[in-house]
């Protein structure tokens, strides 16, 4: 469930598309985990563009991206040595003030495990410092827990364990993949970042900030370099600002409430995802 005036960030899988090697690409995602710390998102959905897909894919961007957002003492036990995680030497720091949890010194601690595997009967397997193994955990009732999502455990015996979730971190964001049209199932203000979508100016500003107080929060999707979300939907330029300008939805629509373009004075003929992302929401998280 969205808490209130949430924020949603959507980026392709073919986020990194462009980047020369994985240094070059864990870099980029680290600004794209950045900007998710510092607008306070509570999610980072990473929606598959398979055909704008070069030499790394969702897996590689979900891996370093849910690494990023990860308390640093917990990055080892929870996601071990992977070949897609070679260079997160060069992820900047996040410095969210994380709550892992507390010491295993009482007669119950808590600490958090990364969802490896949803299974039958509300069960999900779980890694954790727990084990060496991901361990097989109940998910509580009105509890909905996906792939790649971290998770907080109550632990009250380590030897032998005994363990339970009890819910979801309270601060920091998760990393989850999702068709987009799930991603924009919810009540937030939906918005799809373009260059051909409507300009943003002061006083729509406003009605969106009120929109989505009401609303409970945004859902914001972005592009990828030289492959804009119009593209991605096989939408021409012309289609998408001929239905802006005539204020009807852009088809075929997974669910966009508006099409912004939230640089309209841009001075360089490409702007970068992380660019977007830091401008897009620099300026919808503004408040009344």
């Amino acid at each position: 469930m969205r808490t209130e005036d949430g924020l949603t960030i959507c980026v392709p899988s073919s986020v990194v598309r462009e980047a020369e090697d994985d240094r070059e690409a864990t870099r980029k995602l680290g600004y794209v985990a950045r900007a998710a710390a510092v607008f306070r998102a509570d999610r980072l959905v990473v929606f598959p563009d398979r055909e704008g897909e070069r030499d790394r894919g969702g897996e590689y961007v979900r891996a370093v991206l849910g690494y990023a957002a990860t308390p640093p003492e917990l990055r080892k036990d929870l996601w071990g040595e992977r070949e897609e995680l070679r260079y997160v030497g060069v992820l900047p720091p996040l410095r969210v003030p994380w709550r892992t949890g507390s010491p295993p010194n009482g007669d119950e601690s808590t600490t958090q495990g990364l969802v490896t595997e949803v299974g039958p009967e509300g069960r999900v397997r779980v890694n954790s410092s727990l084990e060496e193994h991901p361990i097989s955990l109940l998910v509580p009732s009105g509890i909905e827990v996906e792939r790649g999502e971290r998770v907080t455990i109550r632990v009250s015996s380590r030897e032998p364990v005994r363990a339970r979730i009890t819910g979801k971190p309270e601060v920091g964001f998760q990393v989850v993949g999702a068709d987009l049209s799930e991603a924009l199932a919810g009540d937030d203000v939906a918005v799809a970042t373009s260059r051909h979508g409507e300009e943003l100016s002061v006083s729509r500003l406003g009605e969106l900030v009120v929109d989505a107080r009401e609303a409970g929060g945004y859902t914001v999707a972005f592009g990828a370099p030289e492959r804009g979300l119009p593209e991605m939907l096989g939408l021409s330029p012309e289609d998408v600002r001929a239905a802006v300008a005539d204020g009807r939805r852009v088809e075929p629509d997974p669910g966009f409430d508006l099409w912004l373009n939230t640089i309209p004075a841009q001075g360089s003929g490409v702007v970068r995802t992380e660019e977007a992302l830091f401008a897009t929401l620099g300026s919808l998280t503004l408040t009344e």
